[in-house]
């Protein structure tokens, strides 16, 4: 196994140089009159958007922003793997491997790292942990697969070899989005060294007290006296009927990058307004935003994500990660058993999915189950706090 070696995060200005010229070459589509952000991303905020990227977006700054954390890189299982790693001073701190997802990146993470590392600075001890946070393979700094088949169990796989390198034998892990099922994974089939889970996407299917033909009774007009048995909530009814809704409109994405990524890679690769509409527009949607997207995120903060996938040339790798879930690798790239090590859900009300509590509970051993009054798909940046003090809470308890 390969050491890790110190990175620290450079972009040379004639990458920023050449995207600045080719934000001011844009070549603009038309739009219907009178429309908004029901086509997808609005032209006139996406132009607003692309100027400030050109003309007063600080990369260096953002850069600076990276390089307060410890970076690294190693070779693991094949991937040049970048990770930050961030050791609390705490003589009880956990180690605890943070996995982000899609269309995110480590960055994610930039506002609970602190909280986690150094918990006690601004009051009551609370628990600490060392802090791993590695770039998936094919996003951030990460290099990406060279054959079919790298899906979640590879990743979750070359995590744990990460984390038993640099001397945790025994930690927790966290996540949302691919980062939840990466968790999920090593929940499952890594036990011996990952010793409880924390995610704030979860995903579970029905129990065989809830047939998920329920599911359609969400939309059925039968009386509700005919719902029998109903062994789930009205609440999660809803939620089943909304979950319907989300994946009827806004899972075109999903489609595309689960079937031809490397088609979409071409026109996203080569245009940085274009990459920046693909991903920004998932932000506002998938956010608890009210349709206002900087009311969650700041420009620079939706910048900085977008630039580590346009500097480093990885929009197509990183999709790629829903074709070798979803295609005809699907069966072998994604361990769907049951998870038997203490697991906590972190429910917020925006995020995409959340199956129903009994759900979660028939596939995980369930010990903490937390809603949220606000907040989205992508928690650690809407609700760090709120985020930071239930990792806290549960790995107090379970590790």
């Amino acid at each position: 196994m390969a050491h890790p070696k110190k990175l620290t995060v450079a972009i040379p200005d004639a990458q920023i140089s050449d995207l600045k010229s080719r934000l001011s070459q844009t070549r603009w589509p038309d739009q219907l009159e009178g429309v908004g952000w029901e086509y997808g991303s609005e032209l006139s905020y996406v132009k607003e958007l692309a100027d400030y990227w050109q003309n007063t977006f600080d990369w260096k700054k953002a850069e600076a922003s990276l390089n307060s954390f410890a970076n690294y890189e190693m070779r693991v299982n094949g991937i040049e793997l970048h990770f930050i790693h961030e050791r609390s001073s705490d003589p009880d701190a956990i180690p605890i491997l943070l996995s982000h997802g899609w269309p995110g990146s480590v960055f994610e993470f930039h506002k609970i790292i602190r909280k986690l590392t150094a918990p006690g600075a601004n009051g009551a001890k609370k628990q600490a942990f060392h802090v791993v946070a590695p770039s998936l393979p094919g996003y951030g700094f990460s290099s990406a697969p060279t054959k079919p088949g790298f899906g979640v169990n590879e990743i979750a796989r070359t995590f744990d070899e990460l984390m038993v390198a640099l001397g945790y034998t025994s930690y927790v892990a966290q996540g949302g989005d691919w980062g939840s099922a990466i968790t999920t994974v090593l929940g499952a089939l890594y036990s011996d060294h990952c010793k409880a889970i924390h995610i704030n996407l979860c995903f579970a299917p029905p129990s065989l007290i809830n047939p998920w033909h329920l599911a359609q009774m969400a939309n059925a007009s039968l009386p509700v006296a005919n719902w029998f048995p109903l062994f789930i909530s009205f609440q999660e009814m809803a939620w089943l009927k909304t979950s319907k809704e989300f994946q009827a409109r806004e899972t075109g994405y999903s489609k595309i990058q689960g079937t031809k990524p490397q088609t979409l890679g071409y026109a996203l690769n080569d245009s940085p307004v274009g990459l920046m509409a693909w991903i920004v527009e998932k932000f506002r949607t998938w956010s608890d935003c009210n349709g206002d997207v900087e009311s969650r995120f700041t420009k620079d903060e939706l910048l900085t994500n977008v630039s580590l996938y346009w500097f480093n040339q990885n929009i197509t790798s990183s999709t790629r990660l829903y074709y070798e879930t979803m295609g005809p690798f699907a069966k072998k790239s994604f361990h769907r058993g049951p998870v038997k090590v203490p697991t906590a859900v972190a429910c917020f009300p925006k995020e995409l999915f959340c199956s129903p509590k009994a759900w979660a509970a028939s596939l995980y051993n369930l010990k903490q189950w937390s809603k949220f009054p606000s907040g989205g798909h992508f928690a650690a940046l809407e609700e760090p706090d709120a985020l930071a003090e239930d990792i806290q809470k549960f790995f107090a308890k379970y590790h």
